[in-house]
């Protein structure tokens, strides 16, 4: 998994999203299972088999969380809102394109990240520069316009 850049408020949000599930929702349910045992049989104990499921989710949502916190990386704020902005013309259609590029995921159009293989492409190259990307099988060709 790549590596997610978080700010220490949101590193303190998902901690706080991950002490709940585990010692709140996670309990609770294990008590609904308890009580749904004592109801008899299982094979036909609805309640039983709905606090199992609701279990499993929460137990996925816990390693998924547990899985972000182990590929995070704490940023400054500031760091943030750092991008550089570059522009592209297709050489084929003359389509211009826009991308910007930082640290952090953004699910923006044409948002790239520092470590994508576009940036690497793109990275050491200058304005006028023509640079080939293969995107979605494709190989296109660009001019770099701008670099800001």
């Amino acid at each position: 998994m790549e590596k997610i850049f978080l700010s220490l408020n949101e590193l303190k949000k998902i901690n706080n999203n991950l002490e709940i599930l585990k010692n709140k929702e996670l309990k609770n349910i294990i008590e609904e299972i308890k009580q749904a045992k004592i109801l008899g049989d299982l094979s036909e104990n609805s309640e039983y088999h709905s606090a199992k499921k609701r279990k499993f989710f929460i137990e996925e949502k816990i390693k998924s969380i547990e899985n972000i916190l182990s590929n995070s990386e704490i940023i400054k704020e500031k760091d943030f809102k750092k991008t550089i902005k570059i522009k592209l013309k297709d050489i084929k259609n003359n389509k211009i394109i826009d991308y910007s590029i930082g640290k952090i995921q953004k699910n923006k159009k044409n948002y790239i990240l520092e470590d994508s293989p576009i940036w690497t492409i793109l990275k050491n190259k200058n304005i006028g520069d023509i640079i080939k990307i293969k995107k979605y099988n494709k190989e296109k060709i660009y001019e770099i316009l701008s670099i800001e």
